[in-house]
């Protein structure tokens, strides 16, 4: 069903802040990447929801090794179909059957197509087309999803091995402070205030 996929960029109500300033001529790479970090993390809180709704990715794998018939009604009762692929062939790329790794490979995997279909997005608009700003976007998108690596891995490790998948929150907003209010607000001692005499 595609109007559940939180992977899909093209979805008409997800990723449209980012859609929005791909689509704005004057808008610099540095904000597409910051705008599409902003939408990234909404993909990361609604994860764990969307591992919930439907059966885990440790039914999806070991329907997997038993028969395709088995598979292919799992991969039916998925509202992320473009997760349990994604699932599906990392489970295919790893040696092993280690969740950990398989882990690790499918969130690779979800960064990768994450970063393929903006970096396609962006060439059909018409915005970062030279060979060299493709690199760029594809490299700094890439940079910016990968901080959410480690927790992404670690969602798709617990729904493969049927485990509580503990909800992700919003990351607290980052404030800039620069140097000299940094210094300022450090070593400026204020005194108590005296009482007026009247």
């Amino acid at each position: 069903m595609a109007e559940n996929e939180i992977l899909d960029f093209g979805h008409r109500s997800r990723w449209r802040a980012s859609r929005a300033v791909l689509k704005d001529s004057n808008a610099t790479l540095a904000e597409l990447v910051a705008c599409a970090g902003e939408d990234f993390d909404g993909v990361m809180r609604r994860l764990p929801v969307a591992l919930r709704k439907g059966p885990g990715l440790l039914i999806l794998l070991r329907a997997a090794q038993e028969s395709p018939v088995a598979l292919q009604e799992v991969v039916a009762a998925f509202t992320e179909k473009r997760l349990a692929k994604l699932a599906l062939t990392a489970g295919q790329l790893c040696p092993s059957n280690d969740p950990a790794e398989v882990a690790q490979t499918s969130a690779q995997l979800l960064i990768d197509a994450l970063v393929d279909q903006i970096a396609l997005r962006a060439k059909r608009e018409r915005r970062f087309c030279a060979p060299d700003e493709q690199d760029a976007l594809r490299a700094s998108l890439a940079r910016e999803f990968g901080k959410n690596f480690v927790q992404l891995s670690a969602t798709l490790e617990a729904s493969m091995r049927g485990a509580r998948i503990k909800p992700i929150k919003r990351a607290a907003p980052r404030i800039a402070v620069a140097p000299k209010d940094v210094a300022r607000l450090s070593l400026v001692v204020r005194r108590p205030e005296q009482p007026h005499a009247r």
